[in-house]
């Protein structure tokens, strides 16, 4: 099967033998998932619901799969950035894009076909099969499906109640509805390679559709999808065009011969494009697509720095939104706008990327006085809370699932949390000039060199002594914890045991007892225990530019190649995936990550020149 990225004039090409999926995404944070012979529940058109009564962005899936009759075998996939296109054996294709402001899905044919609709409304988490009712109307002039969740007796143990109603539209130029109205069983495979159940389920077959042009707009009433149905239909190419050129005015194409290396960046810019929301006051931008449709508070601030580039105002907003939820503990939630159960656990790192991003937003832009004044002071009011409430002895204290290692229990003091501390210490003496925050920072250096350096080695924390990549992220954050002799010789002991040879680097000591080559899917076993992540390879590759990019020039091509061949030419189109296992180079995780994507553009950035 061929991929091809198109960007106005520059197109590249390469034949490849493996599935690939495709991702689209809008401002209302709707998003469509599209795969090939390798299916997932996690598929399809998602609806974004950024007001109701909750003030919580609420995610329903709507459509399973678009699923076209007597068609041959898939040759090509294309991204065009504002669309998606698949081509087929017997020349026909599909293209797919979302216009911004609507809750659409658009869908154009190079000739008309015959096509399966198949629903699977839902909480894109929920299991449930139980209470789920469809109700099927052909108009005059569109198809509408009306679907009801009511809880079940015998499966929620909760009543009779219902939770939610959503209405599907379906609006085609042939104007040719047939009602099916069947549910049947469907089996995922690509759940069930990866261990995520359940990997079948009953989904429902809605209807049968004549088209060459296809809108498919979702409400919670239905006036609203019949009436956006009529007007994104009726203004189709108007839309299309819009989104090309809204593209066009977005992404930043960088000064480089190296089509590849263009490509690839271009590409993670319009990934991160597209998770972008701003849906009435829910804004920020998801963590990843398909399964972290949420606003993840530390993945955000690692990204932060891409995200201003591409939106400055959502950047600003983002600051500030972060640090209005600081607890009482000097921590942020993981997330915001979400369920108020997923609150309990927070972020011990958040707040440390998020002073190390402004700080460079900062020194690099013109920022209102006002605005650096109010991030300052909500910063000091958080440092007072983390001084009483997370310190020990000087040292930050972080306790489980609050660091980005969320799989594994570590100790209390950890070096990347050590650095983020200092980073935040770092961040208010440059900008008040207030030598407490000075006193503050040298202490903790000098008592993390003292405890965490032996024997030319960062330890991963007081409590284990594993070899961990979180030492690239402590020398990332806060470089002069070392000096340039001494980060060297750390490095050169340990890339030994973490790098690996298709360019990625280990979570963990490749000879240590808890390594595991190959990951483990929804199983979170591999998760940092083996498995590569892409956003610290990619840091990592940074780290390495910075001290001694002649010394360490292998190493650093090998990450940044691997990244770019990932992004591509492998997992979903043009995004760039979670993690790869460590033995071989994969496309696994969560497909399109944002902080994947947004660390392998500062490589970028700053080898080019642009620092920011």
């Amino acid at each position: 099967m061929k991929i091809t990225h198109q960007y106005k004039n520059t197109k590249i090409q390469k034949e490849v033998d493996q599935s690939i999926g495709l991702v689209l995404g809008n401002d209302l944070g709707n998003y469509f998932y599209l795969t090939d012979e390798e299916e997932t529940r996690y598929q399809g058109f998602f609806y974004a619901d950024g007001e109701n009564y909750k003030n919580e962005l609420i995610v329903y899936k709507t459509i399973d799969r678009i699923n076209i009759l007597n068609n041959s075998e898939l040759t090509e996939i294309k991204s065009g950035f504002f669309e998606v296109e698949r081509k087929y054996k017997n020349k026909l294709s599909e293209k797919y894009f979302m216009p911004s402001g609507y809750n659409s899905l658009c869908l154009k044919t190079s000739r008309k076909v015959k096509a399966e609709i198949i629903l699977d409304m839902r909480y894109p988490y929920d299991s449930r099969q139980m209470g789920r009712f469809y109700d099927l109307e052909i108009k005059k002039d569109c198809a509408l499906v009306k679907f009801t969740k009511r809880r079940d007796w015998d499966e929620d143990g909760l009543g009779d109640k219902k939770e939610f109603t959503l209405y599907l539209a379906v609006k085609t130029d042939q104007g040719d509805y047939q009602k099916v109205g069947e549910f049947f069983s469907k089996y995922y495979k690509k759940d069930d390679l990866r261990n995520s159940y359940p990997c079948d389920r009953f989904v429902y077959k809605a209807l049968e559709i004549d088209f060459k042009n296809a809108v498919f707009s979702v409400s919670k009433t239905a006036e609203g999808a019949i009436e956006e149905a009529e007007s994104v239909f009726h203004n189709f190419e108007k839309l299309r065009k819009k989104e090309k050129e809204n593209i066009s005015k977005k992404l930043k194409p960088l000064k480089i011969s190296d089509k590849e290396i263009k490509m690839s960046c271009l590409c993670a810019q319009n990934s991160i494009c597209a998770m972008m929301v701003e849906n009435n006051n829910k804004k920020g931008v998801y963590a990843g697509l398909p399964w972290f449709f949420q606003f993840w508070n530390r993945d955000e601030a690692i990204s932060l720095l891409q995200i201003y580039k591409l939106n400055k105002s959502l950047a600003k907003e983002t600051i500030l939104a972060q640090l209005n939820i600081v607890s009482s503990n000097g921590q942020v939630p993981k997330q915001r706008f979400c369920d108020s159960s997923s609150n309990v656990l927070q972020s011990a790192d958040a707040l440390g990327w998020l002073a190390d991003r402004t700080l460079k937003i900062f020194n690099k832009y013109k920022i209102p006085n006002d605005f650096k004044k109010e991030v300052v002071e909500k910063f000091e009011k958080a440092v007072s809370y983390l001084i009483q409430e997370r310190t020990r002895d000087d040292f930050a204290i972080s306790y489980k699932n609050e660091t980005w290692m969320d799989s594994l229990e570590r100790g209390e003091i950890k070096i990347e949390i050590q650095a983020c501390r200092l980073k935040i210490y770092d961040f208010l003496y440059k900008l008040t000039k207030n030598d407490q925050y000075k006193i503050l920072r040298e202490d903790l250096r000098n008592k993390v060199r003292a405890k965490f350096y032996v024997d030319e080695i960062l330890m991963d924390s007081l409590e284990n002594k594993t070899i961990r990549s979180n030492v690239f992220l402590a020398a990332y954050l806060y470089p002069e914890l070392l000096n340039k002799e001494e980060w060297e010789k750390c490095f050169d002991k340990i890339l030994p045991k973490l790098y690996l040879e298709w360019g990625g680097i280990s979570s963990v000591d490749k000879t240590s007892d808890g390594f595991i080559p190959n990951d483990t899917g929804e199983n979170s076993a591999s998760y940092h225990n083996g498995n590569s992540w892409y956003w610290v390879n990619n840091l990592t590759a940074l780290v390495l530019y910075r001290l001694n990019p002649h010394k360490y020039s292998s190493y650093i091509n090998a990450i940044m190649e691997a990244s770019a061949n990932e992004i591509l030419y492998s997992g979903i189109c043009g995004h760039h995936s979670e993690i790869s296992s460590a033995e071989k180079q994969t496309s696994s995780g969560c497909g399109a990550q944002l902080w994947s994507s947004a660390m392998y553009l500062e490589v970028f950035d700053e080898i080019l020149g642009s620092n920011l």
